[in-house]
């Protein structure tokens, strides 16, 4: 009997251990596969293409098809390059620190194609070109700056810069859907300028639609149509995506700054029949049970870096409202009012890495400002690389990869650091960065290693950038939840105050 009772509780240990060996053995497998489950995307942002970097390639460039610039780009720099490109530099007023030559912008294409091996699409949150086209143009070919606001001179060359920009993504990945969108600087008419129905919108059309591969022909073309109107588009993603639309607006239009190429600011034409169309878009995703991803340059948010910089002044009495970027909430409102549906929210400009919130509670919409390619601000270069859950749209994880200098010449790329890892969420939704913003308004001193890291990360490099942050944080803190003027003010007004 004892013996019977020995064995009875032996056998019933021995199957405990192979039930928990079974137990965890499935764990492993679910875990594996759910990494099996999500795929690689690349996702870039600010390329700000540099062709004047030698200027004594730029008369074969002007002469030369968007399709030979690669072989004259290839060449040798000349001896006089750098004393040439200073005189560019110097003529434009330009800052310290350059946009992407030609060996960085290869340089980037090349580590995200080795880092997201695989990858399923391609997305680029716009500001494809160089800053100041049409004076680097001027200064590059020895002629007289311009005495107007006419760049008309340079139209055509801008136009093939943008075609070589896209031309160049595509190749770096065949047979990939790459998603393009335009930036501020993208235009043949100048900085935050651009006419609806442009002719710089007609002569890039092509070359953006060949990307989208895997694409309807219907859908194709009627990307073609509304993107030659104002710069946007609709798209149903390629598998592995499952019922997943990309909705690509150019939110140029939507600037506060914005004027058309006739310097008439009041033309708002562009602006609002993208907020129409987006809206309709959304509801009838909505109807289909469709998810959506939203694809732009300018983040639908307050100009932080202005409102950090000028700290509790923004609180004073009489004080002016905090600036933002877009001329309206629209954008913003339109998004957060279809958050059931839009699932991730692309978008580029301010160079930095940041995440944002548009709404409240946990179907509010996670937005990813992904940081530049271009070092121009005084940053290190970055490419980012997203995985993506196919089955519910969303975004996973991404990694960012940092250049370790801004010439492209013997560059190295190194992994910085990936959301999950750092912050220590399963995916980027909603409800992920609505705890992760509460987290970080809970660290008042910015102590805990998400903050510091954070920090760290939003400025690739470091420096005052990062410095500034970190002395204002539960200021900027306010600018990831409240994108709009007013809640921002009363939430940074309420916590702003230098904390170190």
């Amino acid at each position: 009997m004892t013996f019977f009772c020995r064995f009875s509780v032996g056998f019933r240990l021995i199957w405990a251990l192979v039930g928990m060996f079974a137990l965890t053995s499935a764990l492993a497998v679910g875990q594996r596969g759910a990494q099996a489950s999500t795929f690689p995307a690349v996702m870039l942002s600010d390329l700000h293409f540099d062709p004047f970097h030698d200027p004594s390639k730029v008369p074969q460039l002007v002469k030369a098809p968007a399709e030979q610039w690669d072989a004259i780009l290839k060449q040798p720099d000349s001896p006089t390059q750098a004393a040439d490109f200073a005189v560019v530099q110097e003529a434009c007023h330009s800052k310290q620190s350059t946009d992407s030559p030609y060996l960085l912008f290869e340089s980037a294409l090349a580590q995200a194609k080795s880092q997201a091996a695989g990858a399923r699409f391609v997305t680029v949150s716009g500001d494809l070109i160089v800053h100041e086209l049409d004076c680097r143009y001027r200064a590059a070919l020895h002629l007289a700056p311009a005495t107007t606001d006419d760049q008309s001179i340079s139209a055509a060359f801008a136009e093939k810069a943008t075609v070589f920009v896209m031309k160049e993504v595509e190749a770096a990945f065949p047979k990939t859907p790459v998603y393009l969108a335009l930036g501020n600087n993208d235009s043949r008419c100048g900085h935050n300028r651009l006419d609806a129905r442009d002719a710089y919108l007609k002569a890039t059309g092509q070359a953006m639609i060949d990307g989208l591969v895997d694409v309807s022909a219907a859908e194709r073309a009627l990307a073609l149509t509304t993107y030659e109107s104002a710069g946007y588009y609709a798209v149903t993603m390629a598998a592995p995506m499952k019922k997943t639309r990309l909705l690509v607006v150019d939110d140029t239009y939507m600037m506060a700054q914005y004027e058309n190429c006739e310097a008439d600011a009041k033309d708002r034409k562009g602006a609002q029949e993208q907020i129409e169309w987006l809206g309709k878009e959304l509801d009838a995703a909505r109807q289909r049970g469709e998810r959506v991803w939203v694809l732009g340059h300018v983040p639908p948010t307050v100009n932080t870096e202005k409102a950090v910089a000028k700290g509790k002044a923004i609180c004073a009495p009489g004080a002016k409202s905090v600036s933002t970027f877009l001329y309206s909430d629209a954008l913003a409102e339109t998004l957060e009012s279809h958050a059931d549906v839009v699932t991730l929210a692309l978008f580029g400009h301010t160079h930095m890495d940041e995440l944002h919130l548009l709404g409240a509670g946990k179907s509010a919409v996670p937005m990813k400002v992904v940081a530049s390619v271009s070092p121009v601000s005084g940053n290190l270069p970055s490419v980012t690389i997203g995985k993506v859950a196919p089955v519910t749209s969303e975004l996973a994880d991404y990694a960012v990869f940092l250049a370790s200098n801004t010439t492209g010449a013997g560059t190295t790329w190194t992994r910085e650091y990936s959301f999950d890892e750092t912050y220590h969420e399963t995916a980027f939704t909603g409800s992920s960065l609505q705890d992760l913003i509460g987290r970080f308004r809970a660290d008042l001193p910015g102590t805990t290693p998400e903050t510091q890291a954070y920090e760290q990360h939003f400025f690739k490099g470091g420096g005052l950038a990062a410095l500034a942050l970190g002395t204002y944080w539960q200021g900027y803190v306010c600018s990831m939840d409240h994108p709009d003027a007013e809640s921002f003010k009363s939430c940074a007004c309420s916590a702003l105050r230098p904390v170190r």
